[in-house]
């Protein structure tokens, strides 16, 4: 499974020397000299600020807010009036491929998660409740197999305060270094994150430039950002995961060999497909829990000698990460269905 690239990317603008273009009349302080207003405890209800931005899902869409036609569509972004983020997963986990769904928050005092299905269209629930970075796991069981077989996709949830550019819980002059650093520094084209560039679209006009810089500023002079502000940024981001070896079985290959077949997924969209690793053992449990690495066979065919008798083979298929070699590889292990026996 290979997923399109969604190139489309927020627009760092830097016009004229900064102090120039923005007329403001306020001065910039550097090094702390404005108090600090805490970004506090959520109110009765948390205002998500669109747009909502997704970094690197190839599936979804780019912004809750994408409406040109010049890109082809994806799953939206949905911010409803109650404040909650809806993502459709049917096409992303197809009723005729997976079912079971579900998901999972890992700090749910951050936000909750959950899956709603009606009529065979699962669609993911998100309802944030303040500021943090939470790991949303999708899990589902993919049923083309002989044996069902369950697959996780993860993906990550930045929350952050309007106008908490450095993601510390406040709103000061910190923030207005750091947006006068990223303005700077798109001079010499330092890469940044949607993550960080959609905290410091602090105007919300999907395009961090100079007018950020006076909305900062404004709206910390004018008590609109900081502790009594209740509007909350919100992007999700991929968490690379190495493909999956799915439907895996061992076969007879030719005389005397044993070959795999497989099916390879990559759940995320952003891998190119290559071949893995591989790795035989023999063991003499079914289970190939007391498996023993044959030295020197790490093919995907294996020759049958008279050491296999009376064992079972067992393959280790490794995948690798082409997007992120950060990544840990997955390790799957493919067990013969019967011990290796010779005619009399």
């Amino acid at each position: 499974m290979k997923g399109k690239q969604n190139k489309k990317r927020l627009k760092p603008i830097l016009k004229k020397s900064m102090l120039t273009a923005l007329g403001l009349g306020i001065a910039l302080p550097i090094g702390g000299t404005l108090p600090q207003a805490n970004a506090g405890a959520i109110g009765p209800v948390i205002n998500i600020s669109r747009p909502v931005l997704n970094d690197g899902i190839n599936w979804l869409s780019y912004s809750s807010e994408q409406n040109n036609p010049s890109f082809v569509p994806d799953v939206p972004i949905e911010v409803t009036i109650n404040n909650t983020v809806r993502i459709n997963l049917s096409t992303h986990f197809r009723s005729d491929e997976f079912n079971t769904l579900t998901a999972i928050s890992n700090d749910e005092s951050i936000a909750r998660v959950y899956i709603e299905t009606v009529e065979n269209e699962s669609t993911l629930v998100v309802v944030p409740y303040k500021s943090g970075k939470i790991n949303i796991e999708l899990k589902a069981r993919y049923t083309v197999s002989d044996v069902p077989e369950t697959v996780t996709d993860n993906i990550e949830l930045y929350i952050s305060k309007k106008g908490d550019v450095n993601a510390d819980g406040k709103v000061n002059s910190l923030d207005a270094a750091d947006l006068f650093d990223y303005l700077r520094n798109m001079v010499s084209r330092r890469g940044f994150s949607y993550v960080e560039m959609n905290r410091m679209d602090v105007d919300r006009n999907t395009e961090p430039t100079l007018g950020d810089m006076d909305a900062l500023l404004k709206g910390y002079k004018g008590k609109t950002l900081g502790g009594k502000n209740n509007d909350y940024v919100l992007t999700f981001k991929q968490v690379d995961d190495a493909p999956y070896v799915l439907n895996g079985q061992l076969k007879d290959y030719m005389e005397s060999a044993v070959a795999v077949d497989y099916y390879l997924m990559d759940i995320d969209y952003d891998d190119t497909l290559n071949t893995p690793s591989y790795q035989w053992y023999r063991a003499t449990d079914a289970l190939g829990e007391d498996r023993v690495p044959i030295v020197g066979e790490t093919r995907e065919q294996h020759s049958v000698t008279s050491e296999d008798e009376n064992h079972y083979l067992v393959l280790e298929v490794i995948t690798h990460s082409t997007s992120n070699p950060n990544t840990e590889p997955r390790r799957t292990f493919i067990v013969g269905k019967e011990k290796i026996q010779f005619p009399d």
